[in-house]
């Protein structure tokens, strides 16, 4: 894999140097469509930089120019987004428990996460074995389009430990454009995660190709996505005392290494493949309006066009399929065995939508200040699940097919600086999940106050959703339910008001939610000891639905300091959960960032630094293998998690166009007993070890 994806790297750079050729070459142009002119005194400039000349030599250099947008998956509208060009803080993009350090995890590099923080935690798909796997995929929601001047390429490389233990990721990424209006590119990414404990491995591999023209009247966004997931289940180590007290598991004549540490399961992956085609498109209903340009001895017509009102269709169709492979048979970890040794444990999800709508163009009329859409929706949803016990025709299937029409509009605001907002309401007018509707919204208010900025945001939604299918119906070697469960009904409102000069903002929110659904049971629990073989209790997990009303009050203080190039950057959260039995969640959780910035020889920027997670004490949700999926504790054996800060030091560095980093994980392991340092039940996290990080941006 790493030859190949050198290769195709190599062959990328290549194509660029041959695109840098065409380039040098027509330097004194620019297309013209629509009337538009480029003269030589307009070049020579990008992002502000100029190039050196004189009067009679022309620098002819690349234009580092690169513009990003998102699609809006069920409206097609463009969403202009930033480039992914960080400086700051980059040591921390390839941290499983993500930039602030919020996410609980296994441990190893690409495991499963969950939020502590229960309002960023997204909302449950379809297919809930790959919701915590979206530290490595993107939905085409999510998915960054390019648009640039010139061939485009980005190589990112990290890595830590060594090969034995160690975990590696390679990201490479190229865009090129055939006209402003047309573009085309590629991403590539691989994943390993050999892991520190014994049967933990992680291998992702994820392949995108796309392409769009966005003319006057058509215009056209193409995506196709494939991802493989192959993620090896160990079910933690049999003894917390390995990592909290290690002196005690071999009357203090051994140190554990965690490679020494042995674990619940071996020889047990979990494996999904999936397959993603979005297209949106549209056709723009409008006029051309004229406009001159008077320049020394030209007079250049534009011809300019206006769009008044769009037809637009977008489609995603999409095929996911899971494996959970046991070869060991591990009938001590699981409480139940529904389907014979030599069964495929298997489901597939298969999902078809479309929706075709009118959208009237924001700035249509000058009286009505917002855009207006209105749109109808047609979602095919097909899950096929083993449908035997006992062994009884182990290869047999059953199939569920799900329909459901939905009708929405949208108004949303997006020019201007000042107010911006944007709402949208739909319901389900028939099929499964008739009587399911959706209003959400969110505004943003930006004004001056004395020599200050101040940014006011309201957000808010009201949901009756039903749960997933696979809360209502599941069928596995392991776990087994069919549950007639009620709509979902949450109601949230929130908002946040920050002032940039005070580098402070601050957010409030409470959700309310009636039937709330999620995933419980028994978790499993080694031995009291070594040397007896005292009951346990064995894993058991169902869907469970909370039929009274549940709140959570959540707040969070954005509060960053500086002091000439020291920095000091917080965040904390404090939350409350009405029931903690069916939501627990800590009633605290901190990221603090302490830096020196700044810029060395005037090229070389620099941040050093060191950063801290901490989250209160609390009964954090387990994992289930068999499931890929976080599961609340219930009964008496529940472990709670907490109270010990992880931190991490680093040196992060930019260059031109390199980003690099060292880093050095870990540091509490030395100066600290790692009594609970656990972000989940059984599942320690790595030990002490540096990590590099590069990223490179190539322009041709």
């Amino acid at each position: 894999m790493r030859k190949a994806f050198v290769s195709i790297i190599t062959v990328l750079n290549l194509c660029s140097g041959l695109h840098a050729q065409q380039a040098l070459s027509m330097t004194n142009r620019e297309d013209n469509i629509g009337g538009s002119i480029t003269t030589l005194n307009q070049q020579g400039i990008v992002n502000g930089q100029g190039t050196e000349r004189d009067s009679t030599i022309v620098s002819r250099g690349v234009p580092h120019d690169i513009k990003m947008f998102h699609i809006d998956p069920t409206l097609g509208n463009i969403i202009p987004v930033d480039a992914d060009t960080s400086v700051y803080n980059f040591q921390n993009l390839h941290l499983t428990d993500d930039l602030n350090g919020e996410y609980n995890h296994l441990g190893n590099m690409g495991s499963p996460r969950l939020s502590r923080i229960f309002f960023n935690r997204k909302s449950d798909g379809q297919f809930l074995f790959t919701d915590g796997q979206d530290f490595f995929l993107t939905t085409p929601s999510e998915f960054y389009f390019t648009n640039t001047k010139s061939p485009w390429s980005n190589v990112t490389y990290y890595r830590a430990g060594n090969k034995r233990n160690g975990e590696e990721r390679f990201k490479g990424r190229f865009g090129v454009n055939a006209s402003k209006h047309t573009g085309i590119g590629f991403n590539i990414d691989y994943l390993y995660g050999r892991g520190f404990y014994d049967h933990q491995s992680t291998a992702y591999f994820n392949g995108s190709i796309y392409g769009y023209h966005h003319g006057d009247r058509y215009s056209i966004n193409l995506l196709y996505n494939y991802d493989k997931l192959r993620l090896a289940e160990n079910g933690g180590i049999t003894d917390d005392r390995y990592v909290t007290n290690p002196e005690a598991m071999a009357e203090g004549k051994k140190t554990y290494r965690p490679e020494d540490m042995p674990t619940n399961t071996e020889r047990t992956w979990n494996e999904n493949l999936l397959h993603t085609v979005f297209i949106a498109q549209d056709y723009n209903l409008g006029y051309y309006k004229t406009r001159t340009d008077s320049l020394p001895d030209t007079v250049v017509i534009h011809r300019d066009f206006v769009a008044v009102s769009k037809v637009f269709h977008t489609m995603e169709a999409s095929t996911k399929s899971r494996r959970f492979i046991d070869y060991a048979n591990t009938k001590d970890y699981y409480l139940h065995d529904y389907l014979s040794y030599d069964s495929v444990d298997a489901t597939r999800y298969l999902r078809l939508r479309n929706t075709i709508g009118l959208t009237l163009v924001e700035g249509f009329n000058r009286w009505i200040p917002f855009g207006a859409s209105a749109y109808a929706t047609h979602e095919y949803r097909q899950f096929t699940l083993p449908d035997s016990i006992g062994g009884i025709g182990r290869d047999h299937t059953q199939t569920y097919k799900e329909n459901n029409i939905i009708v929405g509009g949208n108004l949303q605001r997006t020019s201007g600086k000042a107010f911006h907002f944007n709402a949208t309401a739909e319901t389900v007018l028939a099929g499964t999940d008739l009587g399911a509707f959706r209003i959400e919204g969110n505004a943003d208010l930006n004004f001056r106050l004395g020599k200050d900025t101040v940014r006011v945001r309201a957000e808010g939604y009201m949901k009756n959703q039903n749960p997933s299918f696979y809360y209502r119906h599941y069928h596995s070697q392991h776990y087994w339910w069919d549950h007639s469960l009620h709509k979902e009904f949450r109601t949230r409102i929130g908002g946040s008001i920050g002032i940039d000069r005070w580098r402070t903002r601050l957010y409030i929110g409470i959700e309310n939610i009636k039937n709330y659904t999620y995933l419980a049971g028994t978790p499993y629990m080694p031995p009291a000891n070594t040397t007896t073989t005292t009951p346990r209790s064995l894993s058991d997990v169902t869907a469970r639905q909370y039929t009274k009303n549940l709140q959570v009050l959540s707040t969070t203080l954005f509060q960053d300091f500086k002091l000439g190039i020291l920095h000091w950057d917080n965040e904390a959260t404090v939350q409350y959960s009405s029931n903690k039995e069916v939501l627990p969640l800590p009633l605290i959780n901190l990221y603090t960032n302490l830096y020196l910035k700044f810029t060395y020889a005037k090229v070389l920027r620099i941040q050093l630094g060191a950063d801290m997670r901490w989250f209160s004490r609390y009964y954090a949700p387990d994992y289930a293998p068999a499931l890929e999926q976080y599961f609340v504790q219930e009964g008496d054996h529940r472990i709670e998690l907490g109270g010990y800060p992880f931190i991490n030091a680093y040196a992060n560095f930019h260059l031109k166009q390199v980003r690099f980093y060292v880093m050095y994980y870990h540091v509490t392991q030395e100066a600290l007993k790692q009594s609970n340092s656990f972000l989940v039940p059984h599942y320690p996290i790595n030990p002490r070890m540096f990590k590099f990080g590069l990223s490179w941006n190539l322009w041709d």
